[in-house]
């Protein structure tokens, strides 16, 4: 990120800096308050049938698959309301989760209807497959929403970076024109945007990486090692951005040293 060095009569003081970095980049790093976690599975489970000689009757294995599939039809209504509700998602990672979500969930709804009326246990034993292989919801379509509002929730604190370097960038400007020594404040400067440059290059291509995985994908075995590359590419930008906060209060301490 490259800033113009400006001297401005309004050059912002040390104090506001200061206040503007508590409340401005909190989210870069952590959970926002308002933002709802989503679980990663049900707590609840349903009973297999039983073992042993006419055990797995149609009836048992139709009662086993409506549950396997009702359990997840209610895990993604509260997933939608979670993507619908996470207010640092762009338009789009919205609208791709959304059509995720309710892709996943006709896709559900119909294997229901077709396991109601199977009448062969072998069949229905193939159709009980289906629901997690070609579904995955909970080790694909939950993680993908985590982290895809995980990666939008740090772009915004990325973007909140942008003001406080500009911000940072004329108080310099405005005490080097006084003939102040700005050379501490100038390096805590130079040390924070080059944090927030290398954490926007590991950010940007975080969600286009993972939208597009698919249940196919965690089959052949390449969508987990995808989405636990993101998970560390995003645990990485965090740290960054810490790293990057601690330099720009740095930077106000020494800028309010030279008042």
């Amino acid at each position: 990120m490259r800033l113009t060095f400006r001297a401005t009569a309004g050059a912002v003081v040390a104090a506001g800096l200061v206040a503007a970095l508590a409340v401005g980049t909190v989210s870069a790093v952590g959970p926002s308050p308002s933002s709802p976690a989503i679980p990663s599975t049900d707590s609840a489970r349903c009973a297999p049938p039983a073992q042993g000689e006419g055990a797995e009757s149609v009836g048992n294995l139709r009662r086993f698959g409506d549950c396997e599939i009702d359990r997840r039809l209610a895990f993604l209504a509260r997933l939608a309301s979670r993507v619908a509700d996470a207010p640092a998602l762009s338009d789009a990672h919205r609208q791709a989760l959304a059509d995720e979500i309710a892709g996943t969930t006709s896709g559900l709804t119909a294997l229901r209807a077709t396991i109601d009326h199977e009448t062969d246990v072998a069949a229905l034993k193939a159709d009980l497959k289906r629901i997690a292989t070609d579904y995955r919801v909970y080790v694909l379509v939950a993680p993908k929403a985590r982290l895809v509002i995980r990666a939008d929730r740090l772009d915004a604190g990325y973007a909140r970076f942008e003001t406080v370097e500009q911000r940072l960038a004329d108080a310099i400007a405005t005490a080097k024109a006084a003939g102040k020594d700005v050379t501490a404040a100038q390096a805590a400067y130079d040390a924070m945007t080059a944090k927030v440059d290398d954490a926007e290059a590991l950010l940007g291509p975080v969600a286009g990486s993972i939208l597009p995985l698919t249940p196919a994908d965690w089959n052949a075995g390449t969508a987990r090692p995808a989405l636990v590359a993101a998970r560390s590419t995003l645990g990485e930008v965090g740290r960054l951005f810490a790293g990057a906060r601690a330099d720009a209060r740095a930077c106000a301490r020494a800028l309010r040293a030279l008042r």
